[in-house]
């Protein structure tokens, strides 16, 4: 993955074909236009993922081996979707940076983006004099980059809003889903430059511990222009926005994988017939425990 061609990675061409797109000599120099059309083709052909942590058998997050989970058909969640991102978009020469984020955070977990535990890996681009937010491993959030700007930001069905913090710092934010949305309400992150070996400790226990909720439930997420498709243990939703949610239980394993291939765009040929079985019994089981506390809640 060092050699190069026209002064680019190996792996760059192949990357661009995953997200539909011709070699980088076709996408000219730097632009927001080009920058959109990254982002959309990348949430809406490599899906947020975690097989591997399901299957005991947690991936890597640092760049390489994140970029190759993507040429072999794969996703993952942000430390290796916005890691590879980061990668591709610096060989493209944009002005990208990585930060520290927390997912579901507040004013008091903000203050953990400056130390070594970190929930999210965010992403900034500078464009002609302005900050963008971009984010292609925020689950159902992003469509197409944010402009780091205070206010409410639309795109497609789906409103999201950004808020500084002043009283964590200068360069803290707020970024906070659509009131719509349930899998999560907010994430925070700081603009100090932070690189991918920030994120190892907590890739290690949201990969590996029993108590993570990477270890504990199946997600799948991917967008596009017009709703946020995802499966949550063995639930199927569709979200257009504005109320219009259709969610489905899956009735089995083959439907699950058949899914995750034409409708999530994942090659997932290396999982074989007992891990597959496995995973499916898991997932059940998890999605009925979950159901059953939902349904004591309510009593």
């Amino acid at each position: 993955m060092t050699s190069k061609t026209h002064d680019h990675p190996a792996w760059t061409a192949p990357y661009l074909a995953r997200l539909g797109i011709d070699g980088p000599e076709s996408l000219g120099a730097p632009s927001l236009d080009t920058l959109r059309r990254l982002h959309r083709a990348h949430v809406e052909l490599v899906a947020f993922e975690n097989f591997d942590i399901q299957l005991g058998r947690p991936q890597g997050i640092d760049p390489a081996e994140s970029i190759a989970r993507i040429l072999a058909g794969r996703g993952g969640y942000c430390f290796n979707l916005n890691n590879a991102f980061h990668e591709l978009l610096t060989v493209l020469g944009y002005d990208v940076t990585m930060h520290r984020g927390q997912i579901n955070g507040s004013a008091a977990t903000a203050k953990a983006t400056a130390d070594d535990y970190c929930t999210h890996m965010a992403l900034t681009v500078v464009i002609d004099g302005e900050r963008w937010s971009v984010d292609v491993g925020l689950a159902n959030s992003h469509h197409e980059p944010i402009p780091l700007r205070e206010g409410v930001h639309v795109q497609g069905p789906f409103r999201f809003e950004l808020r500084p913090l002043p009283e964590i710092g200068p360069d803290a934010w707020r970024f906070l889903t659509d009131p719509e949305q349930t899998t999560f309400h907010s994430m925070d992150f700081t603009l100090a430059p932070a690189t991918w070996e920030d994120f190892q400790n907590t890739h290690s226990d949201m990969s590996t511990s029993p108590r993570s909720s990477y270890v504990m439930w199946f997600e799948l997420f991917r967008r596009d222009a017009a709703r946020a498709e995802f499966v949550l243990d063995d639930e199927y939703t569709r979200d257009e926005g504005a109320g219009r949610r259709s969610t489905r239980i899956l009735q089995s394993a083959e439907e699950l994988f058949e899914i995750a291939t034409h409708v999530f765009h994942l090659d997932l040929s290396d999982v074989d017939d007992a891990d597959r079985t496995a995973l499916w019994e898991r997932i059940q089981r998890a999605g009925a425990e979950w159901r059953a506390k939902q349904q004591s809640a309510k009593n």
